[in-house]
């Protein structure tokens, strides 16, 4: 019984984590997304194309830290090896939080279509960097 509290305490702290987030409306979020277009046609088509150079252009530093040239084979057969080559890709939402923007997309490639791709960026500076990217 001494534990009771665990389980609200771990409700209340994802509700803190997920706060300030908000679903960008569609005319901001394509405003966005075009804005962002060509990173994240670069990001998918370099790690397709396993080119290291191109895939780490547009990303910050923190990126940059755990995207490195000795892990990126790993990540490419993770991936690619996997789902196939990137194909094609098309927004279904921008998810702001802070100084981050996560742009979602459904994407397809060559063995497996609609996976659900976030690409985030750090919008704190001039211009828009790649901070993460999931699948």
């Amino acid at each position: 019984m001494k534990r009771a509290w665990i389980i609200p305490l771990i409700a209340l702290l994802l509700l803190v984590g997920c706060s300030g987030q908000r679903v960008l409306p569609p005319e901001d979020a394509e405003a966005f997304a075009v804005q962002v277009d060509a990173m994240s046609e670069n990001l998918l088509t370099a790690l397709s194309n396993q080119d290291y150079a191109a895939y780490v252009r547009d990303m910050d530093a923190q990126m940059l830290a755990v995207s490195t040239e000795e892990q990126f084979p790993q990540l490419y057969t993770g991936i690619i090896g996997v789902i196939g080559a990137y194909e094609s890709r098309e927004m279904t939402q921008v998810i702001e939080q802070g100084d981050y923007r996560a742009v979602i997309y459904s994407a397809d490639f060559a063995n497996e279509e609609d996976v659900t791709v976030r690409v985030v960026y750090d919008v704190s500076g001039e211009t828009s960097l790649i901070s993460g990217l999931w699948f």
